[in-house]
């Protein structure tokens, strides 16, 4: 079976995303971007939701290094009702339609798919039950006033089991879950 595996990066509050924040929210120590190096070199395919997409394809060409370049010619899929077509060439555009695609491609034997982004995407995935890992990476910061884009917001009441943990540069800390059913008290 295929892994699909969600990596979202939050603030310690659960903002996906700050008004003000740089990349990474500023975390670049060398554990970390080793991490992601490691990480991004392993095969996979890309899940991604076209604000997403819009996002990263706005990322000025002076910062669009190797890994850039490599993440655009990734193999994976854009969810969008609007898209004729990606504009990555290793993006395929699927619309409302899409769980039975990854699910179909959930039952073979090819590359994880990794969620990029695309909150809503992860919270369907969930409710589907099509996730496999939800890796968190949290950041040593707070954003009451910056932070948008609050990750739990919306999704179901939902048990977790933890896999894996670490801690990199001393400050950013990765946990890896499994989805394990519904709460106790449901």
């Amino acid at each position: 079976m295929t892994e699909i595996v969600s990596e979202i990066m939050l603030s310690i509050d659960g903002a996906a995303r700050g008004e003000k924040s740089p990349a990474y929210y500023g975390y670049t120590g060398p554990e970390f971007m080793a991490w992601l190096a490691q990480k991004s070199a392993q095969p996979n395919r890309t899940l991604i939701g076209r604000k997403t997409l819009d996002a990263l394809s706005g990322v000025p060409e002076a910062y669009q290094d190797d890994d850039y370049r490599k993440m655009t010619k990734n193999p994976g899929w854009v969810v969008s009702s609007t898209l004729g077509s990606a504009g990555w060439p290793g993006l395929i555009v699927l619309g409302s339609g899409f769980l039975d695609t990854i699910r179909a491609e959930r039952a073979g034997q090819d590359a994880e798919i990794r969620t990029m982004g695309s909150l809503s995407i992860v919270r369907q995935l969930l409710a589907a039950n099509l996730l496999d890992r939800l890796r968190l990476i949290y950041c040593p910061l707070i954003l009451p006033q910056s932070g948008v884009e609050p990750f739990f917001k919306g999704m179901l009441d939902q048990k977790f089991k933890l896999e894996d943990h670490r801690i990199l540069d001393g400050e950013v800390v990765v946990l890896d879950y499994r989805p394990d059913g519904a709460p106790h008290y449901a």
